[in-house]
């Protein structure tokens, strides 16, 4: 059911509902004399109690839409415990909402609290039976909660739990932990938790509220309408690092300004290279200490201060006057480019985005990512439909809480969720004898227990290693002599030795010690300017991929020659030489084959995972001598010595478009499973199907290529490249 303005009641109604205390704190201390419509239609449906989904722009008042029902009922109901349960996919989101939180709550006599890893020991617990009503944390804290004995009986009063940013989970296995968490929680209650979900921008708004509530339930969407606001947007070709330093230091000149990057390397790199050209500048990214990250956040409400960051300040947080954000190289998805757009304009003026782009190509992109937006085109999320690796994390939690479990029981409990409904309850059983050969369970008769091997591997620490369903990497912790923590450092990074002097958080630093044992790097200060011989640090992971949605939306671009922003004169004619360069008769859908100097070239704008897939099937298809190489838009063919290459190329692809979904899964190759968190666990068969079903998605991959049609050029290109191919 979608929810509206109109639905039930008047506002006066709405509002004159609301607990006094409460209606005095909205008037009072916000200064609120009416309530959004978001707001107004979520108090309408939570009444119902039925679970939700609020969807409303940054800065649409979601945070209140969820919290003014929670606090509503805390102060009708006097409930006991923890009554709401709100969890964030970002400790950095979870500090910004507690202050927010704190301002209605408080006046109201109602106690808030966080707890995630930056939280000090002792302040993550509650004593004397005093708990807080509302409770900020992440899905892992969440865990380490449910395995202490002392505090999970605390949540067994719980009403509420708000899932913030729930885009940020949907479509991953982070996403699939929490909906086993929120069935978890369900049991401890020994009722349905009314769940309310938050975001921004989801392009499948029913399916994420089906996935959230579950079958079987009560649930309801609630949608802001989407007011047109004024935007700004201005676009610097810069190509060299050094270029594109100078024309980040000229943008935020002055300005309040969140720089964002692609990398965690390349924050650290910008920041050298803005050294002494910018007067306020910081980082923030996720390898850096909590105390740094805070420095960062806290900076911005100083005027003329700058902050590069990754994704860890795109999500939520509620920076206020910022005047400018600076997007260098073109973003990955739509919504990411939402989201950050959105950190701007959020006091009623302009929203400002200013792009640093390296290339032509990344202008084209970047046009692609805003005309996709304007369309109110967002990716559509997909979650896990066979989690295996999470079953397997499930699986030891559940092991570890009660110490031994009948398996039968234990086995039909975890398969109750819906989350885990694809796993057939035979693979269930194959996954478990594959533990119990190779001693990561252990048997007494009917029960299950943690083998030997999980004692090895996961027992440490209070069994943490169990706690998150991403791998970290192997990471050293860098502090000075005194104790004080700077971030981390990946281990193939330190393993350049003592001495190595690198930067993190924007400043150098000099690799004194090493202690392997306990994984920690000792660092110094290092001063002076930066010098050829420094390291820039790098992390384990890649960027994520362009998506199909700005894929596809370049291919519109490439099909009429040119933008439908208003460019300017040189930007369109960049727009238009990489259409000419390609050549005539580029389709507006489909792949199109032509020849280029370097090979051939087939335009696929299915996003950088579909082609890396793609390019794989092609060099089987053409068999021994071709190359073929992937990027976001297109692939390069190199090596086709017929008579006719582009023709060869034209028949590989109308072949793999007549394959199946299973064919196409047999030919692919298996990625390691050390790459996934307990996907070593994992009885070989399971995990390639994993792969197959939700890293591959064998299924959709076949759909596209079926209707997908192959065009071919009009014309060679003869003594032409291949548009800025990486």
């Amino acid at each position: 059911m979608l929810w509206t303005k109109t639905a039930l009641f008047s506002m006066s109604a709405v509002f004159s509902s609301l607990h006094p205390t409460l209606q005095g704190i909205i008037a009072g201390r916000l200064g609120w004399d009416d309530l959004r419509p978001v707001q107004e239609a979520a108090c309408q449906a939570a009444a119902d109690g039925r679970d939700l989904l609020v969807v409303a722009g940054t800065a649409g008042g979601k945070t209140e839409a969820a919290l003014i029902p929670v606090i509503d009922t805390v102060l009708k109901g006097g409930l006991p415990g923890v009554a709401c349960l709100c969890l964030s996919p970002l400790k950095a989101l979870i500090n910004d909402q507690e202050e927010r939180m704190l301002e209605i709550c408080t006046p109201a006599g109602l106690s808030v609290a966080k707890w995630h890893g930056d939280v000090g020991k002792g302040e993550r617990s509650w004593s004397g039976g005093d708990p807080p009503h509302i409770l900020l944390t992440t899905p892992e804290s969440l865990e380490v909660i449910l395995l202490d004995r002392s505090l999970r009986p605390d949540l067994a009063h719980l009403r509420f739990v708000v899932v913030d940013e729930v885009h940020a989970f949907a479509a991953d296995l982070r996403g699939v932990q929490i909906r086993c968490l929120l069935d978890r929680l369900d049991r401890l209650a020994g009722r349905p938790l009314q769940r309310i979900g938050l975001s921004a921008t989801v392009g499948n708004p029913g399916e994420i509220l089906a996935w959230l509530s579950g079958p079987g339930r009560e649930a309801g969407l609630v949608a802001s309408p989407v007011r047109p606001g004024k935007k700004q947007f201005s676009f610097t070709l810069a190509m060299g690092k050094e270029e594109q330093a100078v024309a980040v230091a000229g943008l935020v000149a002055g300005k309040r300004a969140l720089v964002f990057v692609r990398s965690r390397s390349e924050a650290e790199g910008l920041a050298t290279a803005l050294k002494g050209k910018v007067d306020r500048l910081s980082v923030h990214h996720s390898s850096l200490s909590a105390a740094v990250r805070r420095e960062a956040e806290d900076s911005l409400s100083v005027p003329s201060s700058c902050v590069i960051c990754t994704s860890t300040l795109e999500l939520g947080i509620d920076i206020g006057g910022l005047d400018l954000v600076v997007q260098v190289g073109p973003p990955a998805s739509v919504s990411s480019f939402l989201q950050r757009l959105g950190r701007t304009g959020r006091r009623g003026g302009a929203a400002r985005m200013a792009f640093v782009l390296g290339s032509d190509l990344d202008l084209l992109l970047a046009a692609g990512a805003i005309e996709a937006a304007a369309r109110r085109e967002v990716e559509p999320l997909r979650p896990p439909s066979l989690p295996y690796t999470v079953f397997v994390q499930q699986l030891f939690l559940a092991l570890i809480g009660a110490g031994r479990l009948p398996r039968r029981p234990l086995l039909s409990s975890l398969l109750s969720s819906p989350v885990l409904a694809g796993i057939a309850p035979d693979d269930a059983g194959a996954i478990v004898d594959h533990l119990l050969a190779t001693n990561y369970l252990a048997a007494d008769g009917p029960f299950l227990m943690p083998g030997p091997a999980a004692e090895r591997d996961f027992s440490r620490s209070h069994w943490s290693a169990l706690l998150s369903v991403f791998s970290t990497g192997a990471a050293f912790r860098a502090l000075t002599p005194e104790g004080e923590e700077v971030g981390d450092l990946d281990a193939r990074f330190v393993a350049g030795g003592v001495g190595t002097v690198c930067t993190l958080g924007g400043r150098r630093w000099r690799i004194i010690a090493l202690d392997p044992g306990h994984r920690i790097a000792t660092v110094v200060g290092e001063g002076g300017g930066s010098r050829a011989s420094d390291r820039r640090p790098f992390w384990s992971g890649s960027g994520a991929p362009m998506s199909p949605v700005i894929a596809r939306s370049v291919q519109g671009i490439l099909a009429r020659g040119r933008s439908s922003l208003p460019l300017a004169n040189r930007e369109q004619a960049a727009v238009r030489g990489i259409a000419t360069e390609i050549g005539a008769g580029i389709p507006a859908e489909g792949f199109l084959v032509t020849e280029c100097s370097e090979g051939i070239f087939v335009l696929s704008c299915h996003g950088g995972r579909f082609n890396r897939v793609l390019a794989s099937l092609l060099a089987q298809a053409l068999g021994d001598g071709p190359k073929v190489r992937a990027s976001d838009l297109c692939l390069l063919v190199e090596g086709v010595t017929g008579p006719d290459p582009a023709g060869e190329v034209y028949g590989a692809l109308c072949v793999i478009r007549a394959r199946s979904a299973a064919s196409i899964a047999l030919a692919l190759p298996l990625p390691d499973p050390a790459d996934w968190k307990f996907g070593p666990l994992l009885p070989l068969p399971l995990f390639a199907r994993m792969v197959v079903a939700d890293i591959h998605d064998c299924d959709t991959l076949a759909a596209v290529l079926a209707a997908a049609p192959v065009h071919t050029g009009e014309e060679t290109i003869s003594g032409a490249s291949s548009p800025d191919f990486p």
